[in-house]
């Protein structure tokens, strides 16, 4: 039983402090969530990102009332893998014989939507400038713990990068993002294809802004290849197009009806670099005053394996207990490590595995594992349920110690299993 509720600030109205924000509310703590944009400014603005979440997460959304869409949106129900070969056709082909669930919904129609909702249920909305860490300090004066669920401008020095858990020091990928509307608009199913030494297109369900039942193209271009399209300075229409003529050449008869994709607005596509980071969890505002990092703010996926939006809502979740059992004492800086510590070994450091493992290419053991998902449905299910929850892929994707003894356990046939070295 918690002895005395706590006055708690969320700073970032992302899908971690927002979530965490509605757990913590139902818990009876006050909660006041700090933005630097109205719910109208989020959701006129340019798409984020196309975060989509994966079965466990929706069902914690659900716990909360959260999932809002369900009755106007196509569900995504299963993920398949497909590996290209230098033709351009399907080499390999994986995929699960049970699909499970997925969702993607626009985060400005989502975060807008939640803002409000998180307001109408009893939290504290403060519209405010959150350009450094001195404008952070001002306006959390007088909190018992302070959660910081952003990343923006020069907050992101709160954190300092912790290189032992940061898989990279650079961009892997340069990725381009498109919802599009007019391609497949019922087809449940998400796909990723890895074309090796080029990238990966990624295609799945997303319920936009503007309430039309569209698709994700994302475009994840190892720099400098057919793929990477960075350094085009071209209106997103014109960009779209560009891509288009590209996966036709590259994938040839596979994607005929992306011709007739569109962009609802040229609001709806985004292009970057960012760096796969984990960074240390407690910072220190000007007045001294310890914050905890959530979600993106220290812990940065690059979208291929879409970790970043889970993680967040786990990290979340997470949190929420670790609060909860605190009963009204102190949180330190020492309880803050601590909780990011034991969230790390619990579940982060393998969301952050699955994300540096697939920017990779597949070692030996790993490309035998692919093989053997193509032919036996037992290895699809397990190698797809990775990116349900990443915990599962540990130790026997990662490990080749452990995978022959894992593989046999599913049924592959000697001849693959020959292949291990």
């Amino acid at each position: 039983m918690i002895s005395r509720m706590a006055n708690i600030a969320i700073v970032g109205a992302g899908q971690a402090g927002l979530f965490l924000g509605f757990g913590l509310l139902e818990d009876g703590h006050s909660v006041t969530l700090f933005s630097d944009q109205t719910p109208d400014a989020i959701l006129n603005g340019r798409l984020p990102s196309g975060m989509g979440l994966f079965e466990d997460a929706v069902k914690k959304e659900a716990a909360l009332g959260l999932t809002l869409w369900e009755d106007v949106m196509t569900r995504g129900e299963g993920a398949i893998l497909e590996l290209i070969n230098p033709e351009g056709g399907v080499g390999l082909h994986i995929a699960p014989p049970v699909p499970r669930p997925h969702r993607g919904v626009d985060q400005r129609l989502k975060n807008s939507t939640w803002m409000r909702e998180l307001e109408r249920r009893g939290a504290s909305l403060r519209i405010v400038p959150l350009a450094n860490p001195e404008e952070l300090a001002a306006h959390t004066t007088g909190f018992d713990l302070v959660l910081v669920a952003t990343g923006k401008g020069s907050i992101s020095t709160l954190f300092s990068r912790d290189p032992q858990r940061s898989p990279f020091d650079r961009p892997q990928r340069h990725i381009t993002c498109f919802l599009v509307k007019n391609f497949r608009p019922e087809l449940r199913s998400g796909t990723i294809r890895v074309l090796p030494g080029l990238g990966e297109v990624v295609i799945t369900p997303f319920y936009s802004r503007e309430q039309l039942k569209g698709r994700i193209l994302l475009i994840e271009g190892i720099p400098g290849g057919p793929l990477d399209f960075l350094s085009r300075t071209l209106p997103g229409r014109e960009l779209l197009e560009e891509c288009k003529q590209t996966l036709s050449r590259l994938l040839p008869g596979q994607l005929e009806d992306l011709r007739e994709a569109e962009l609802p607005s040229e609001q709806c596509w985004l292009r970057g670099t960012l760096t796969p980071t984990v960074r240390h969890p407690v910072g220190r505002l000007p007045s001294g005053q310890a914050v905890l990092g959530l979600g993106d703010a220290i812990m940065l996926h690059d979208p291929l394996a879409a970790q970043g939006g889970n993680n967040a809502t786990h990290m979340a979740d997470f949190y929420r207990t670790r609060i909860r059992e605190h009963a009204g004492r102190p949180f330190t800086a020492e309880w803050m490590q601590r909780t990011f510590d034991d969230f790390w070994l619990d579940y982060g450091q393998y969301a952050m595995g699955v994300t540096a493992g697939l920017l990779l290419p597949p070692a030996p053991h790993q490309q035998v594992v692919l093989a053997s998902a193509h032919h036996v449905p037992a290895v699809a299910a397990a190698l797809i349920d990775g990116l349900y929850d990443p915990r599962a892929l540990f130790p026997w994707f990662v490990n080749p110690a452990f995978t022959r003894e894992f593989l046999h356990s599913k049924g592959v046939p000697p001849e693959l299993l020959a292949r291990l070295r």
